[in-house]
Formats: C-alpha cells, sequence, structure tokens
C-alpha cells in the first residue's frame, strides 16, 4: 500500500509541518526571542501610573423648596460641566502643577500649554447615571454622585492631586451657587430700580396732569355734578330776589313819579299825608332820574336814544329847582324875621322823601347786589359746564397715562417680590443651606497600579512573537527552491532517479558549521541587546504609552 504525496513531492499534514518546524526551529526561534525580549522589556521597564478616586455626593437642598424657592435651578449636569470647566482651566492646572511638582521631567521639554493638556488628559470625570443600577440615582433620572478620578507617577501624588480637585469642587460648587444666586438678587435690584424711577416718573407726569386739569378730572365728576345743581338751585333764587328787587325799585319810582310839584303837597296836611314842596319834589325826581341815567349808561352805553331824554329831562329838573330856590331865597328874603326862621326850616327835604328815597337806594342795592350775583353764579355755572363737557376728554387722556402706569405697578410690584425671595435665597446660598456637594469617600493611598497590565503585556507580546517565529517559517520556505528528498525530485521532474548521494560532512564543514553558529550566537545576543536597550529607551518615563495601553486595557474591560 502506497500513500500518496502532494504533486510537488513534499509531505502533507502534521508530519510536514514537524518536519517544517524541525527544520526551520532556530529561524522560528530568532523573530520569537526578539519579539518576546522586546514585551518582556517593555512591560518591565514601563512606569507604573497609580490612580486616586474620589466620591462626591450631591447633598439636595436643606430647607424645603416650599418655603425658600431657589434661585439656581440650573440641571445639576449643566452645572457639573461648568464647574469643571472652571476647574480645568489653564491657571487652575497650571496652579496646581507648581503647588504638586508634578511632571518634573517634562518641565524642561514641553510648553506649559502641553503640561496643561497632559493633566487634563490625567483626569477622569465620571457622572453617575441611572444607566447603571449599582449607581447613586434619583428617581428622576438627576445624577447625585460623581468621581474624580486623577492618575500619576506615584500613589501619594494620585492622592493628594485627587483630595486637591474634589475640594476644588466642593468649593467651586459654593462660589458657583452663591455667585448666581447674589447675581440674581443684584439684577432684580437694578431692575427695581430702573422700575422704581420709571414708576415716579410716571406718577410725577399723573400728578402733573391732575394738578393742571384740576376740576375735570374723572373722579371729580359728581362733585362737579352736585355742585352746579346747588349753583343753579342758587341761580333761582337770585333771579327771584333780583325780580323782587326790581318789582320794589319800579313801585318806590311810581310813588315819588306821582307827587305832584305844582301843588306844593301830596295829599294835603288836612287829609294827613305829608306835605312836600315843590323844590323837595323837583330834587327827588331829579335823583331818581340821575339814578336811572346811572344805570342806563352801564347797560346800554353813552349813545342810547333813552340817555339823551333823560338827560334833557335832568338839565329841565336842574333848571326847574334853580328856579324853585331863587324864589325861595326871595320870600325868605322879604319875610318877617320870626317868619323867615320858620321858613328857613321848611326847606330841608320832607321826611317821607327821604324814607322814599332810602328805600330806593337799598331796591337799588339790592338789584346791582343780585345783578352781581347772578353774573357770578352763571359764571361759575360755565365754568362747571365746561369741566363736565372736558371731563369725558381728560378720561381717555388719563386712561392713556394711567395704563402704563398701571403696568409699571404690577411690574414693580412682581420685581419687589421676586427680589424678596432672591435675597432669602442668597442668604441660603450663604449660609450653605443649599445644594451642595460632600465628599463621601475621599481618595486613600493606591495599593495597586493601575497601569500597565504587565501581565496582559507579557501575554500579547507572547502572542506576537510566536506569530513572527510561524510567519518567518512561511516566508522561508515559500522563498526556498531547493530539493531535499527524492520525492520532490521524481514530482518536479519527469525523468527517473537512479540513485541519491548522501552529504559528505568534514572535519573543515564541521569547524565551519562551528564558526557560523557563534557568530550567528553573538549576532542574536548582541540584536537582544540592542532590542532591550530600545525598549528600555522607549518604556522610561513613556507616561504617554503607559496612560495609551491602560485605555486599551479600559476598552476592553468594558467591552
Amino acid at each position: 500500500m502506497q500513500t500518496s504525496t502532494p504533486p510537488n513531492g513534499r509531505r502533507a499534514g502534521l508530519a510536514g509541518v514537524f518536519e517544517i518546524a524541525a527544520r526551520r526551529r532556530a529561524l522560528a526561534l530568532l523573530p520569537f526571542m526578539f519579539v518576546i525580549t522586546a514585551a518582556a522589556a517593555l512591560a518591565f521597564f514601563l512606569p507604573g501610573l497609580w490612580t486616586g478616586k474620589a466620591v462626591i455626593l450631591v447633598d439636595r437642598q436643606q430647607i424645603p423648596e416650599a418655603f425658600v424657592r431657589p434661585t439656581v435651578n440650573s440641571d445639576i449636569d449643566s452645572q457639573l460641566h461648568s464647574i469643571s470647566q472652571e476647574i480645568m482651566s489653564r491657571p487652575r492646572l497650571l496652579k496646581i502643577i507648581d503647588d504638586h511638582k508634578l511632571y518634573p521631567d517634562l518641565r524642561t521639554t514641553r510648553s506649559t500649554d502641553e503640561l496643561v493638556e497632559r493633566m487634563r488628559k490625567d483626569i477622569r470625570i465620571e457622572f453617575q447615571s441611572d444607566t447603571d443600577r449599582n449607581k447613586r440615582t434619583t428617581r428622576d433620572g438627576k445624577t447625585i454622585a460623581f468621581t474624580i478620578a486623577y492618575t500619576a507617577n506615584h500613589p501619594q501624588v494620585a492622592m493628594d492631586v485627587t483630595n486637591r480637585l474634589a475640594a476644588l469642587f466642593v468649593e467651586e460648587n459654593l462660589r458657583y451657587r452663591e455667585r448666581q444666586a447674589v447675581g440674581t438678587s443684584e439684577f432684580l435690584e437694578a431692575q427695581l430700580t430702573e422700575v422704581r424711577a420709571r414708576l415716579q416718573n410716571q406718577e410725577r407726569r399723573i400728578a402733573e396732569y391732575k394738578e393742571k386739569n384740576l376740576g375735570e378730572l374723572p373722579e371729580q365728576r359728581e362733585g362737579n355734578l352736585r355742585t352746579l345743581e346747588r349753583l343753579q338751585q342758587q341761580l333761582q333764587i337770585a333771579y327771584e330776589s333780583n325780580r323782587r328787587a326790581q318789582e320794589r325799585t319800579q313801585l318806590i319810582t311810581r310813588s315819588l313819579a306821582e307827587i305832584d310839584p305844582g301843588s306844593g303837597a301830596v295829599g294835603g296836611a288836612g287829609a294827613g299825608g305829608p306835605v312836600v314842596t315843590a323844590a323837595e319834589a323837583a330834587a327827588a325826581r331829579l335823583n331818581l332820574l340821575r339814578q336811572e341815567l346811572a344805570q342806563a349808561e352801564v347797560a346800554y352805553g353813552p349813545r342810547y336814544p333813552d340817555l339823551i331824554a333823560l338827560k334833557e329831562q335832568i338839565r329841565n329838573l336842574e333848571k326847574k329847582l334853580a328856579t324853585e330856590k331863587a324864589a325861595a331865597a326871595r320870600i325868605a328874603a322879604t319875610a318877617p324875621p320870626g317868619k323867615k326862621e320858620r321858613e328857613l326850616r321848611v326847606i330841608p327835604q320832607n321826611p317821607y322823601i327821604q324814607s322814599m328815597m332810602a328805600q330806593l337806594d337799598q331796591a337799588n342795592v339790592d338789584t346791582k347786589a343780585t345783578s352781581e350775583e347772578i353774573a357770578g353764579l352763571n359764571r361759575q355755572i360755565a365754568v362747571y359746564q365746561r369741566r363736565m363737557e372736558n371731563t369725558p376728554k381728560r378720561e381717555q387722556e388719563l386712561a392713556l397715562i394711567t395704563r402704563d402706569y398701571e403696568t409699571t405697578r404690577e411690574l414693580f410690584r412682581s420685581l419687589l417680590g421676586k427680589r424678596g425671595e432672591a435675597d432669602i435665597a442668597a442668604d441660603l446660598e450663604q449660609r450653605h443651606k443649599g445644594e451642595s456637594f460632600r465628599i463621601i469617600e475621599p481618595a486613600a493611598l493606591p495599593d495597586r497600579p493601575a497601569g500597565p497590565n504587565r501581565l496582559r503585556l507579557l501575554l500579547l507580546g507572547t502572542a506576537l512573537a510566536a506569530g513572527a517565529g510561524v510567519l518567518a517559517v512561511v516566508i522561508a520556505e515559500q522563498v526556498d527552491t531547493s530539493y531535499r528528498t527524492v520525492e520532490e525530485i521524481r514530482a518536479a521532474a519527469p525523468v527517473p532517479v537512479l540513485s541519491t548521494i548522501p552529504r559528505i560532512v568534514t572535519e573543515s564543514d564541521r569547524a565551519r558549521s562551528m564558526q557560523h553558529r557563534r557568530l550567528a550566537t553573538a549576532a542574536a545576543a548582541v540584536g537582544l541587546l540592542l532590542v532591550v536597550g530600545s525598549s528600555f529607551a522607549v518604556a522610561r518615563n513613556n507616561y504617554a504609552l503607559v496612560g495609551l495601553l491602560s485605555q486599551s486595557d479600559t476598552l476592553a474591560a468594558k467591552r
């Protein structure tokens, strides 16, 4: 029974693999040693990174919001983001770097911006959310705890810097909330001052408008109406009084006109009437005409036709009175002494005439007074009627002015209440009774490095080394075209093989082979030393590579 061979004459299956491995073991061992040495050197020389971690709890407001409403209502995630940006700012991180003397090897070769960026990469903040059941969260999904981690090349430095960052978060949160609360209070105070000034200006405008239009305002309508009714009643009374005074004047005037100046008496002595002389009657008549003239001039003007007739009558009476006085004087001069004295005593006006003239004067005074009262009442009535007519217009104008005033007053009251609430909220934040951060787990001294994972690196290096050895053998087999067995020749050439000649090894061949092995061993040793040196140069203080490897491990663990 014969075994089948491949077309190229080489053995297939595991036997062929083992034969190739046995023949190429030196070639496979060389890249394997180089790669595994490089991986081991890197795992050994890479510096260790230590991570400190602190847990901060978000404490809710201690006083219920039903009593004090906070003015800082921003979402906790956005608030943490703002505080993180503040703490991660360049001045803050530079101060931490200087205080803790971080990155001493990089200070001479890197700029401050690069140092800050390096520290930002070393800081990790994780907000705990409701996606993880093991995290502390509220029912509504709001974050109530978060962790701060910092990675350094020394455990003490990692712990100190982490606690420093956690304290900064607590302090910055207090300042952030206090700044927002005080800023809200100051903003409301500024708005309140502005609205107060606008309100005072509007009140001054309304006061000036009311003072300017006093008596025509809508709220004075009822008072003006009652006053107008009272004035109309007074006007009716004044008209009635004036009518009665005019009637008395006419009655007295007719009584004086009925006196007969030619008879020398009215009623006669025998009849019991008053004795009136012609001179007294003329004087009374003259006095009456003069009063009528004065009233007519005031009422009608100097060119009224009746005034001319009155003036003519007055001139005639003045002439007649002068004649009567001259006649009385002559009679008195020719009369006996006793009679002279008696006649001279009769010349004064008669008491009846005097009484009638006094009544006439009083009637004229009453007429004039009531006329003036009527004129005054008419003027007052006109004033109040004008006020009543202008009241709708003033009401419309006042409505336009007071409309903005009412809006401003409501805004002022609202701002006043909000400013009071903001002041209470600001005092709450200043007393640290509002929402705050509390460190519940400060960073402790790490007991094991966070990276790199040296065992994982060795395993990875071993896998890469085995792959490099296999790859070297495969490439060598593909490149090598020599024949090693009779089957390979028979498969390649159609002619028969008559015989084979074994390899003849002489002493010189053995010596030369031994020399080649020694040289190869020395070259491999030198190469391994170079690999170790290169790995040391690459791994020494290469925290960036450690961070990259640690990040890869973290991603692999998450997956």
